[in-house]
Formats: C-alpha cells, sequence, structure tokens
C-alpha cells in the first residue's frame, strides 16, 4: 500500500473466493479507495459506499481503528464493520465482511426460489 500527498495510493489485494485465492492491484484517490477498488474487481461485486464511520477502540498506541460501513448493491443497504490496529486493514475487512453478507443474502434468496419452485411442481403433480 503507498499513499502520499502528491502520489496516486496503490493497493495489491489477495482474497480467498471459496478455493480459489484471487489477487488484484489498483489506484484511488486514497488508500482505502485503492483497497475498495482491488477488492471489487476480485468480487465483481459494484457496490457503492454509502457511509464510512471510524471510531477508536482503547486508547494508546494499542487502540484499534472499527470501521462501520454500509454500501448500496441492487437496491439494497449492506453492513460490515472491521477491526484491527491499522484503518487500512479495518476497512479492507468491513469490506469484506459486507461482500459475504451479499453472497449470503443471494444465497438465501436462491434457496427460497428453489423452495418455492418445488412447491410450485408439487402442486401440478397432485
Amino acid at each position: 500500500m503507498q499513499s502520499g500527498s502528491s502520489d496516486i495510493a496503490t493497493a495489491s489485494v489477495k482474497l480467498a473466493c471459496g478455493e480459489e485465492i484471487k489477487a488484484e492491484a489498483a489506484n484511488g484517490n486514497g488508500p482505502v479507495d485503492a483497497i475498495y477498488q482491488a477488492i471489487n474487481r476480485i468480487t465483481g461485486y459494484d457496490v457503492e459506499l454509502v457511509k464510512y464511520d471510524l471510531n477508536a477502540k482503547g486508547q494508546g498506541k494499542d487502540a484499534l481503528g472499527q470501521v462501520d460501513i454500509v454500501v448500496n448493491y441492487h437496491g439494497r443497504r449492506f453492513h460490515g464493520v472491521g477491526l484491527a490496529t491499522d484503518i487500512v486493514e479495518s476497512s479492507a475487512k468491513a469490506m469484506v465482511h459486507v461482500l459475504n453478507n451479499i453472497w449470503r443474502a443471494a444465497e438465501v434468496e436462491k434457496e427460497l426460489q428453489r423452495k418455492a419452485q418445488n412447491k410450485e411442481n408439487n402442486k401440478e403433480t397432485v
């Protein structure tokens, strides 16, 4: 991760997506934006960040940075939280949390559709 007042921030990210490890690099207008761009390239989820909150948990040099985010995805809002000593890492964890929530919601929707289809098929055979 590199950033500075005159440089473009860059991020390189590796994520486990199921059994596969995927890597991507991206530029952004700051380190958090760069890491979010890289994560979105890996996952293919085009999310809109609508809320980003950073709070300290604890005091002194051992304090943790907690990042809470909300994103829009296909008309729905999803929340994620990340906690680490490094705020860029906290930000990445929050986005991964959001993307996992989006994936879970899609899996639940698929299961509900499958059950509804099975129920409909059972009505037709009676």
